[in-house]
């Protein structure tokens, strides 16, 4: 049995061969005393190779990681991974179960909880447990995110610097490798307490990408993460590059590069209003361009108000629903980046 704070685990981690079991967190309210509430954790070990770590589930209404994690345990055996594989697609389960981005038990942000706490509640002692325990064990950790339920994200993975230049070329190679149509290069330090920041902290190579959102489970999200995931592991050695062909992996696709930090704008609402989009996803737009109208809710007699885009670049996160309040972005966007620009950014 292994523990952090109020989280254990009686799987053998170590054990070869392909195993199943649960981290339990216990936590004392109107609705789970006297209970656990469970989130499946496997291992599949078939060597002494390399060993990495795929999640899903961070957020709990993000949905296209908690099945590529699943079918990763349903699809592989120890024959196929020279070393070992430790996979939780529900990392967050309460949040999971409640289908919300945060814990309904402490409003916890699973990715801004790391690396974790002990008497601090149960989502820091969720994120301790598996800093401790399972980013310790691993040499590569994949996090598979999308946009939940407020918002859509362009199918991306994350350059997020670092600081250290040879850490910045090794999380290019892995973005490259996963083939994902596009790379947003983000600033260091720019989620604080996130699963990435605790995996560099631990030495390991660390990818996490978006895939579809809007709270529902996109096909062509969903295709493009499972051949990306097998991709990268089969680049790392983690399973056999056979393998990865066979459960359908293809050659990576080259990715393109945009802004999502200094360079990059949000559109934003000032007023309650039902918001009529202009452009799509994906989209290439012009500075100034008209991106959304905006409809007070309440009174005809306002005029509706256009919305321009501030900056020239590429539609990368819209949000879903209509009804909006001040604060609330319409769309993210961002400028692309060539090749050079990524480079001199990464150091």
């Amino acid at each position: 049995m292994i523990r952090y704070d109020t989280v254990t685990c009686a799987l053998d981690l170590d054990a070869a061969g392909k195993s199943a079991g649960w981290v339990e967190l216990t936590h004392s309210d109107n609705d789970w005393d006297n209970s656990a509430i469970r989130s499946p954790l496997g291992v599949i070990r078939g060597g002494d190779g390399p060993v990495a770590l795929v999640t899903g589930g961070n957020h709990g209404d993000e949905y296209e990681g908690q099945i590529i994690v699943r079918r990763l345990f349903e699809m592989l055996e120890p024959a196929d991974v020279p070393g070992a594989l430790i996979l939780m697609p529900a990392l967050n389960m309460p949040a999971v179960l409640a289908a919300r981005r945060v814990s309904p038990l402490d409003s916890g942000n699973m990715n801004r909880s790391f690396p974790g706490a002990e008497g601090a509640g149960p989502t820091r002692a969720l994120a301790g447990f598996v800093t401790t325990h399972l980013i310790a064990r691993a040499g590569l950790v994949i996090d598979l995110h999308s946009g939940g339920t407020n918002s859509d994200f362009i199918d991306c993975g994350y350059l997020t610097l670092t600081g250290d230049a040879g850490m910045n070329r090794r999380n290019r190679a892995l973005a490259e490798t996963f083939g994902l149509p596009w790379t947003v290069v983000t600033p260091p330090g720019n989620t604080g307490g996130d699963l990435d920041s605790a995996a560099h902290a631990a030495g390991c190579a660390m990818f996490s990408c978006e895939l579809g959102g809007a709270g529902q489970v996109s096909r062509v999200s969903l295709d493009a993460g499972w051949q990306g995931v097998l991709r990268l592991l089969a680049s790392e050695a983690v399973i056999a590059a056979d393998t990865a062909r066979r459960l359908g992996a293809d050659g990576a696709g080259k990715t393109r590069f945009a802004d999502l930090g200094a360079g990059s704008r949000h559109v934003t609402a000032m007023r309650h209003a039902l918001a009529e989009p202009l452009v799509a996803l994906g989209q290439d737009v012009a500075m100034g361009q008209p991106v959304a109208i905006l409809r007070d809710l309440h009174d005809l007699d306002l005029p509706a108000q256009e919305l321009t885009a501030p900056v020239a670049g590429v539609v990368l996160v819209a949000r879903c629903r209509p009804l909006v309040r001040p604060g609330d972005h319409l769309f993210t966007i961002g400028p692309e980046l060539d090749a050079k620009t990524v480079a001199e950014m990464a150091g």
